[in-house]
């Protein structure tokens, strides 16, 4: 039986691990060359490491394993989580289309669904698999391109792992809760060496690794209370910044007739440095604005159906407000930049 000394005792061990463990990640990385070289696109001066995700995963299973049970659904993760790190170091050290990245994405998911981690709001067997594919290699790439600056990835995983757990808490999963605080104990623990300067980068392999996983304990939850009709979107509120940011990227991206595949600095963290935000402190207001979209999901989750429907409402219009002044905000420095041309 779980107790409540195995979550904090997750969380512990991981940030204990994570902590400790990336340093020797940072010298792995050096030995073997896996390594972010600066360009005019990155904003680092010298060459990082790229092998963080690697101390993060190690923590994170490492926290379960001693913590709970390891039972089906948590190998389909593990097995999950190692095609994707895997991928995520090839694609750091040799670069890889994205086609085969996503095919790699989708593998990942067929195996935790295979596993038993399922959208269960439909019943068809193959509904429920294009769902819950759907949801992870969306969430998957959704902080994939969120790892722009130092410590924003990582610290948005630990943060939304926290109100997952706390939620799991409250609907006695003590299963779930004990994956959400590992989860957030190896997040923590690598951004000591990530942020605010980074001495390491988690690269592809541990922003991939993150969404994943954050997506697959979204799915092992039942976040369902007496407002049943609301259930649905405490997930999407929880992981709503990483939503949020891939929505203004496309939309941008497709407005502006690029590539959604190929990388700019037309992120919301980029517009809100483009602002005159120090970088700290882009990425410190997107940790509070993480915390509120949290805080509404709790709330929602303990209020009655006509409360938890107005903070809806509100979260969701309030962010679609702060996506149109982004938007406004980077048509107008790019017709400034256009003048000086």
């Amino acid at each position: 039986m779980i107790t409540t000394q195995d979550i904090f005792g997750a969380f512990f061990i991981a940030i204990i691990i994570s902590y400790g463990f990336t340093p020797l990640a940072r010298q792995i990385a050096f030995k073997i060359k896996l390594l972010d070289h600066p360009s005019s696109k990155k904003s680092h001066a010298h060459p990082t490491p790229l092998l963080g995700g690697l101390s993060i995963l190690l923590a994170f299973f490492t926290a379960v394993f001693f913590t709970t049970n390891i039972n089906s659904q948590m190998y389909g993760i593990l097995a999950g989580g190692i095609i994707l790190m895997t991928l995520g170091m090839i694609d750091d050290k040799l670069g890889m289309m994205p086609k085969m990245k996503l095919s790699g994405q989708i593998l990942a998911a067929l195996i935790v669904y295979k596993a038993g981690v399922r959208v269960i709001t439909f019943e068809d067997y193959y509904v429920s698999m294009f769902f819950t594919v759907f949801w992870i290699v969306g969430i998957t790439n959704a902080f994939n391109l969120l790892d722009n600056l130092n410590g924003l990835s990582s610290g948005i995983a630990g943060i939304s792992a926290i109100f997952f757990g706390v939620m799991a808490l409250l609907n006695s999963q003590v299963y779930v809760a004990v994956l959400a605080f590992a989860l957030a104990g190896a997040c923590f623990g690598f951004l000591k060496h990530n942020f605010p300067e980074a001495k390491i980068f988690m690269g592809d392999s541990g922003s991939m690794f993150l969404g994943f996983t954050l997506a697959c304990i979204a799915i092992l939850g039942s976040w369902e209370t007496e407002k049943i009709s609301l259930s649905f979107c405490l997930p999407i509120l929880v992981l709503g910044y990483p939503i949020f940011d891939t929505t203004l990227v496309t939309f941008l991206r497709i407005k502006e007739k690029r590539s959604i595949f190929i990388g700019g600095k037309d992120h919301s963290s980029h517009i809100l440095a483009s602002l005159g935000f120090k970088k700290k402190r882009a990425v410190v207001l997107i940790y509070v604005i993480c915390m509120m979209l949290g805080l509404a999901a709790f709330l929602i989750s303990v209020f009655s159906l006509a409360i938890g429907t107005t903070i809806f409402v509100i979260t969701t219009l309030s962010m679609f407000g702060f996506g149109i002044y982004l938007w406004i905000i980077r048509s107008k420095s790019a017709k400034l930049r256009r003048k000086h041309k």
